[in-house]
């Protein structure tokens, strides 16, 4: 105490600011101080201001609760704002629309399971009538061990909120997790202005929900009472009791002009229930007289033959064992904290052995209070005695109940027996009574804390021997009793794995069901009513069974317990699965440039390494640091293999190599490396970095006037390409034009050959002599030059033509032929003829042509 006073006076005071309140240190340890030799004092503290206002608002809250009888309530703890643990949960997805006819079209009833058929959880279901529908429960399913990292599975919330429009009521059945637990995500896809029903009990366990996340609006929730009929949506709701391992859970009647469906939500017959509220045979009697166009049922349990045990017998059975142990030491049991009525059991247990109860478990509260709130409880919670005061208390008279039954992590009786508990120590004479069952795929998690239980000395009572426990769902011969109450037309059945809606489709055919179906998640099925057995009474159509209407496909999304939502790929599931199996390696490369070839690194600056870069080309070196997790490296070995081959790559690639181009080498590099050392593909991460800034400026800069200077010549090689291709182009041109010339010239003398024979053979009369250039007498060429024909001063006499005036022929590129004959050019000639007068058309003087 003279420490805290010394402390108060000197250090406190210089470390926070003046004006920050006191607060009792007694107020803080919950109870008076004793005087300090003998002197009474009072000891301050300075204390956040934030802080001492939540802790004078406890320490108030204890004193009233203290004095005036009442209990403490349990803490709220806030996970979200609102918005803020959605994640992804309300991204539109494109391109998939609604599934089913058009508007109007088709079975008036009609199914859209968005989560829990084909899976254990997960429960949420559209039920509708055309294009309006009612929305039954939004729950969750638990991951199992290949989920790794992942708190919650969803359903498919971005469908839900990108039809909105369509949905116009929630109404939840029960307030187990797998139907309530996905609300913080489903409430806010739905309309601000959507109702939500539920039963008194179930409600409170939904406000407390949506409290944590600051989702609850009390206008929007509404409590209904069992056999009172409400209307949601298209339907006139009438909720039913059925009995189940949690209170206040119901099935639902759907009436609508276009017939009734009828939803058990999560049932069992329960003989003799603990707190009196029987199953409801009556009103499933009533609706096979009135009729029910669609049945569906819970197929949890319809591989197990028989009937579920009494919860009378399971509390028969605790008794037995709590007063079997007495003056041994304490007796804990755990179980699921929604099992009210197996708390009942056990305080029954406790007061018969006078022991006194002690949660260890804040869930445990939750629930009692809960139900103590709409007077379901089966005992006042101030029985309780606090966890605080259990060492106070003799062994022999105290009962724990305690969570963890499923060994959850952070559980209680999980961190008791890795004695990590801060509340629960174990001990050998303690006897520790499990509860519940082994929901699969927890079976390797709850054995091995059961053995680490085992290990501390406890006794363990658990098994189907020891009777301890009892399903919420029921058998099968409470399946086949309660399908021919109800004599449905129709009968799908919900919840369960796809094996387990197959068997339960089945039974109902065995029973005399003719219309049965199996659907999966994302498939809507739509259902007549029938007047008889075959035809449908709404439409005048003769249409058997149940129709698929269409199909979208859903995906489920992830939370890991915080903040974090979303689809497998945006919480990395596979990635994560990859690193438990194949391991990661990272490497960190300090890349070392401007190393001439055989030598040391040498400053960039000096002239040395201008004259020695000049001299020998640069060559790229590296410091690599190599680091597994989760791998066998076999005595580093395999690190030295990665050292190894990382080097090497490093040193294939150029002086100038960007960054990125190292990082690539060294992660393919490394990938080769461990599937050659031990045939495994880690997630490789390779970060690189320069040792020297300046040389890694050099290096962009040389990389960048090379991947210039690379691109300048691609272009000129491009260029040059477009045109040695357009000069082909050109060639093949001229030779097609040549070709198509010449065939005509060939077709022309062809068809004047015989008149020119006959003109050559009669005598012609002298021409009349004519003034300036004489006319060109022999046939001329056309522009190619490539035919020439015979003189026409020749005549038929043969006689050497007379020389003609003006432009001399040539002679060089023509050739003679006899009277009457035709010459043909050579290819060369007309090549040169061509390139030199590439005219189409002669060219026509006075009285000559000219070629």
């Amino acid at each position: 105490m003279l420490l805290l006073q010394h402390m108060n006076g000197l250090a406190l005071n210089k470390m926070l600011p003046f004006h920050a309140p006191l607060v009792s240190l007694s107020d803080f340890l919950g109870s008076p101080l004793q005087p300090a030799y003998g002197q009474p004092h009072q000891t301050k503290l300075h204390a956040a201001p934030h802080k001492l206002q939540v802790c004078a608002a406890a320490v108030q809250e204890k004193r009233r609760a203290s004095q005036s009888g009442k209990r403490k309530r349990n803490r709220l703890f806030i996970q979200s704002d609102g918005k803020e643990h959605l994640g992804s949960a309300l991204e539109r997805q494109p391109n998939r629309p609604f599934p089913g006819p058009p508007s109007g079209e088709g079975p008036p009833l009609r199914i859209l399971p968005v989560g829990g058929l084909g899976e254990i959880g997960m429960n949420c279901m559209l039920v509708g009538v055309y294009d309006r529908y009612i929305l039954i429960d939004a729950g969750l399913m638990f991951p199992d061990f290949s989920d790794l990292g992942m708190n919650k599975i969803l359903p498919d919330t971005t469908f839900i909120a990108e039809w909105r429009d369509k949905i116009e009521a929630v109404v939840i059945t029960h307030g187990h997790e797998d139907h309530i637990g996905a609300l913080p995500w489903v409430i806010p896809a739905l309309d601000p202005n959507t109702p939500i029903y539920g039963g008194a009990f179930t409600m409170q366990l939904v406000r407390r929900r949506l409290q944590e996340f600051n989702l609850f609006n009390e206008q929007r929730f509404h409590t209904f009472k069992i056999r009172d009929t409400f209307q949601a949506g298209p339907f006139e709701i009438q909720p039913l009791r059925v009995t189940h391992s949690i209170p206040d859970c119901c099935g639902l009647i759907l009436r609508s002009e276009h017939g009734t469906i009828v939803h058990t939500g999560d049932w069992k017959i329960e003989e003799d229930p603990v707190d009196g509220q029987q199953f409801d045979r009556t009103v499933f009697e009533g609706i096979g007289k009135e009729g029910a166009t669609l049945f569906m049922s819970d197929s949890t349990n319809v591989l197990s033959p028989g009937r579920t045990v009494s919860e009378a017998s399971v509390e028969q059975r605790i008794m037995q064992r709590v007063m079997g142990h007495q003056g041994k030491g304490r007796v804990i049991a755990t179980q699921f904290a929604s099992n009210i009525h197996r708390l009942a059991a056990v305080k029954k247990a406790a007061d018969a052995a006078n022991r006194r109860l002690c949660f260890v478990g804040m869930s445990l509260n939750t629930y009692l209070e809960a139900a103590h709130n709409v007077g379901m409880a089966p005992f006042d919670p101030r029985e309780l005695i606090a966890v605080t005061d259990l060492e106070a208390h003799n062994p022999n008279e105290v009962m724990i109940v305690t969570t963890g039954s499923q060994a959850e992590p952070r559980a209680q009786l999980c961190l008791a027996s890795r004695e990590a508990s801060l509340n629960l120590k174990l001990s050998p004479t303690d006897l520790l009574l499990y509860s519940a069952k082994i929901i699969p795929g927890n079976d390797t998690k709850v054995m091995s804390m059961m053995n680490n239980v085992s290990a501390l000395g406890v006794e363990i009572a658990m098994g189907a021997s020891e009777g301890l426990h009892t399903s919420g769902h029921a058998y099968r011969d409470e399946l086949e009793e309660v399908m021919k109450l109800v004599k449905p037309q129709h009968f799908l059945p919900v919840h369960g794995e796809y094996a387990f809606l197959t068997a339960h489709a089945q039974l109902a055919q065995d029973i005399g069901v003719r219309n049965t179906s199996v659907i999966r998640n994302g498939q809507m099925i739509g259902v007549h009513h029938r007047r008889n057995g075959n035809v449908v009474s709404t439409t005048g159509a003769s249409v058997k069974g149940m129709q698929l209407l269409g199909e979208v496909k859903l995906r489920m999304l992830y939370n890991d317990g915080n903040k974090g939502t979303g689809s497998d790929e945006e919480m990395g599931i596979e990635e994560r699965q990859q690193l438990a199996v194949e391991g990661i390696v990272v490497a960190a490369v300090d890349v070392v440039r401007g190393v001439a070839a055989g030598g040391p690194p040498q400053d960039p600056s000096s002239s040395s390494a201008n004259v020695s870069s000049a001299a020998k080309p640069s060559q790229l070196r590296a410091q690599i640091r190599v680091t597994t997790r989760a791998m066998w490296i076999d005595n580093g070995r395999l690190l030295e293999v990665l050292h190894k081959v990382s080097d090497a790559a490093v040193k294939r690639l150029p002086g100038d190599a960007s960054l990125v181009a190292v990082e690539r080498a060294v992660a393919d590099a490394i990938r080769r490396g461990c599937k050659d050392f031990n045939q495994r593909r880690p997630d490789v991460i390779v970060i690189a970095h320069e040792m020297d800034p300046r040389e890694g400026a050099a290096a962009r800069a040389s990389l960048l006037r090379r991947k210039t200077a690379q691109g300048i010549k691609q272009a000129q090689n491009q260029q040059n390409q477009r045109q040695h291709q357009q000069k082909q182009q050109q060639q093949q041109q001229q030779q097609q034009l040549h070709q198509q010339r010449q065939q005509q010239q060939e077709e022309q003398l062809a068809g004047s050959s015989g008149d020119q024979a006959v003109e050559d053979s009669t005598p012609q009369p002298p021409s009349p002599k004519k003034r300036g250039r004489p006319r060109k007498s022999e046939s001329t060429s056309d522009s190619d030059g490539a035919i020439v024909t015979g003189s026409d001063q020749a005549g038929t006499t043969g006689d050497a033509p007379a020389k003609r005036k003006g432009r001399p022929p040539k002679s060089a590129s023509r050739q003679k032929s006899s009277p009457g004959q035709l010459s043909e050019a050579s290819a060369e000639m007309l090549q040169q003829r061509t390139a030199a007068n590439p005219r189409e058309t002669a060219i026509i003087g006075d009285d000559a042509a000219y070629d």
